[in-house]
């Protein structure tokens, strides 16, 4: 099983007024990871799956549950694996963890979709086969 890391420093463009993680700003980053794992883990860029092929993968479901407090200058390190891989959605895993310490955890679906349309499309084979060494239908603890 392969899991997806990177490492995001909070700024303070991500803390509100009492100094710790704005909720929504995770969403942002939890997308930003999404991207990260396309184009770095899966070797489909999204600029080419969007403006070239026009396709998408919008998120249909998202579940978060806020574990601590992340605080400006915390260094989190953000890990993804997939824990379904569907007709034409993927299940996906995302922990925020910081020393040693899990600080977010979500569970989100995203879609393959065609963006004329607006409807779903199968995971064509290259794009299926390449997040198959990314499923892990346990979710196992990452953090450390």
């Amino acid at each position: 099983m392969a899991v997806f890391e990177k490492q995001v420093q909070i700024r303070f463009a991500h803390v509100d007024a009492a100094g710790i993680m704005f909720y929504p700003r995770y969403f942002g980053l939890i997308n930003d990871l999404v991207e990260d794992w396309f184009g770095e883990g899966l070797g489909f860029d999204f600029k080419h799956l969007h403006i070239d092929e026009k396709r998408a993968v919008p998120t249909a479901h998202i579940e978060a549950d806020f574990m601590r407090p992340s605080r400006m200058h915390d260094q989190l390190t953000f890990s993804l694996m997939a824990t379904r891989i569907g007709t034409s959605s993927c299940h996906l895993s995302v922990m925020a963890c910081a020393q040693a310490e899990e600080r977010l955890r979500v569970k989100l679906v995203i879609v393959h979709m065609d963006m004329a349309t607006g409807k779903a499309l199968p995971w064509p084979d290259d794009i299926r086969a390449a997040m198959r060494p990314w499923l892990n239908e346990r979710e196992e603890e990452v953090c450390s």
